[in-house]
């Protein structure tokens, strides 16, 4: 039994780690910003959020965003508003993350659009790797990111975050 048992943790394990995930697109923008302003805020807001996150300043991922915003996480739970998601960030999420898994998702981030609406709104998607573990039981995760951006006065903000898993593709 114990030799079957080991059989079939090394199919799984295989077969995980040959797992298929679609391509990455190229990268795509659709508009323009209203103006280079907007379009350096915009960046600026970005890399201030993924730095924040790369070292678990939870101030710093709220600061990125809205008074209001919304942040979703790959399993459907929601927090409304900078303050929430920073005290979240704080108490719960970062004290149980590994720092090292955290600045590597950062820098796996890989951009897959950004859309411009009017001169007040944009969105953003891409996706990133991380070895934080997975809910399709692959060692290497797949996340998805979705960030709404709005104009607060001269600056842009996060306005929605929504972070998913990305499934393995079925054959």
């Amino acid at each position: 039994m114990q030799r079957f048992t080991i059989i079939i943790g090394i199919l799984v394990a295989s077969l995980s780690a040959h797992a298929e995930y679609y391509p990455i697109l190229d990268f795509q923008v659709y508009g323009s910003p209203a103006s280079t302003a907007d379009e350096a805020s915009i960046n600026a807001t970005m890399n201030s959020f993924w730095t924040a996150w790369a070292e678990h300043d939870a101030a710093g991922v709220a600061s990125a965003h809205t008074s209001d915003a919304e942040w979703t996480n790959a399993f459907g739970r929601t927090f409304r508003g900078a303050k929430t998601l920073e005290e979240f960030l704080a108490d719960n999420l970062f004290p149980d993350f590994d720092i090292a898994i955290s600045k590597g998702e950062a820098e796996s981030f890989i951009p897959i659009s950004r859309r411009y609406i009017g001169s007040e709104a944009a969105v953003i998607t891409g996706r990133l790797e991380s070895n934080r573990g997975s809910s399709t039981g692959s060692s290497n995760r797949k996340i998805g990111f979705t960030f709404v951006l709005a104009k607060v006065g001269d600056e842009w903000k996060i306005s929605n975050q929504v972070i998913t898993d990305l499934r393995e593709r079925r054959g």
